[in-house]
């Protein structure tokens, strides 16, 4: 009798501390979860300083070398956008979003951006833009780039090239075989505006000026 009162016992005290560890579990994972959070979003993403012209003298000076490379006998001018044509080039910013658990909170890190150099050629002819391919992929294994994707999408009617460089930066370009037209443009990584300040607002996006033109090289 004795012993069995004694086993009741003890199965209501492990019941009992089962029942306090299933109801403290929760509150120590959430609370977890908010610590993790608050140490990340305190903690500034590590983004390099780096002025808004600088980047873009940066960025579209890759594109004007691959754009030579192509091997046309094009010239985009600044902020052209010609959708009949087929034609673009354009420099615009984006704001930066932190990666990891304060991504949920789906705002932007303060001063960070990225700049996108965005460029298209219309009325392309099928071997021009074969040669084109050829002609980036050569001059983006010369200059110390890394080719990341190369290959056709059959579905799509495409053929793409992707290559990427020390410090995040990328370029990238299609060939639109049914419609004539490649597509390419570079892009940076996230960067700090050392000229940002809290006045400008958290989507404070920086004023990237005009993309220079973009002038092609005849294929000899």
């Amino acid at each position: 009798m004795i012993e069995s009162e004694t086993r009741s016992g003890a199965a209501l005290k492990a019941g009992g501390i089962g029942c306090a560890v299933a109801v403290l579990l929760p509150v120590v994972v959430v609370g977890g979860v908010v610590l993790t959070f608050s140490v990340e979003r305190a903690t500034p993403e590590g983004y390099p300083d780096v002025k808004p012209e600088t980047m873009a003298r940066r960025v579209t000076g890759y594109s004007k070398g691959a754009f030579a490379a192509l091997g046309l006998d094009r010239t985009l001018e600044p902020n052209v956008y010609d959708m009949r044509r087929g034609d673009e080039n354009t420099l615009d910013s984006d704001v930066c979003y932190p990666d990891g658990l304060e991504s949920i909170a789906d705002q932007p890190e303060e001063g960070a951006y990225r700049l996108y150099h965005r460029w298209s050629v219309g009325k392309v002819a099928p071997h021009e833009g074969a040669n084109a391919l050829r002609g980036l992929r050569a001059h983006l294994g010369s200059t110390g780039w890394r080719i990341t994707e190369s290959g056709d999408r059959a579905q799509r009617h495409e053929r793409t090239l992707k290559a990427e460089r020390d410090g995040g930066y990328t370029i990238a370009l299609t060939w639109e075989t049914d419609r004539g037209r490649l597509s390419g443009g570079t892009s940076a990584p996230c960067a700090t505006n050392p000229g940002w300040k809290e006045s400008d607002g958290r989507y404070a996006e920086p004023s990237v000026g005009r993309p220079p033109a973009l002038i092609g090289r005849a294929s000899k």
